[in-house]
């Protein structure tokens, strides 16, 4: 277990460095029985859900400068990803989360080099946590 902790961690330097990056907080788990425990991510919480959802129901109130400062937002995001060697591969309007105004780019499940020294069942399980509806994830032990 505490060798998953600093895999954790390393992950967690990885794509902890700017304003526009979600923040991923840790892991947690909970027991279903004795015999199966869930593992989840601990991340940073957007109070206006995917940018897609914020521009259907915001896009006629918002200004110019509005759309602007979002647009500006992400691609700060990226160009900062990039600046670290990082390629998202699956940007979209629903990988882009709201928070207070801000954007915060998310779903790293496709980027394009796994973090050095991480296990690639570890990356499996974070790609199919969030490719998937949040009660349907798997569990740890479905590997």
């Amino acid at each position: 277990m505490l060798q998953l902790k600093q895999l954790f961690i390393q992950f967690q330097r990885e794509v902890d460095f700017h304003d526009n990056v979600i923040r991923f907080y840790g892991v947690t788990t909970s027991s279903k029985d004795d015999q199966r425990k869930e593992y989840m991510l601990v991340m940073e919480y957007a109070d206006n859900g995917t940018l897609r959802k914020y521009l259907q129901e915001n896009f006629r109130n918002l200004t110019w400068n509005d759309k602007f400062n979002l647009a500006f937002q992400l691609v700060s995001a990226v160009s900062c990803l990039h600046d670290e060697g990082i390629m998202h591969r699956d940007l979209h309007s629903n990988n882009v989360l709201i928070h207070q105004n801000i954007v915060k780019l998310a779903d790293f499940g496709l980027r394009e080099e796994p973090i050095p020294n991480i296990s690639k069942d570890y990356i499996k399980i974070y790609t199919d946590c969030w490719n998937i509806e949040p009660d349907n994830r798997p569990t740890i032990n479905q590997y």
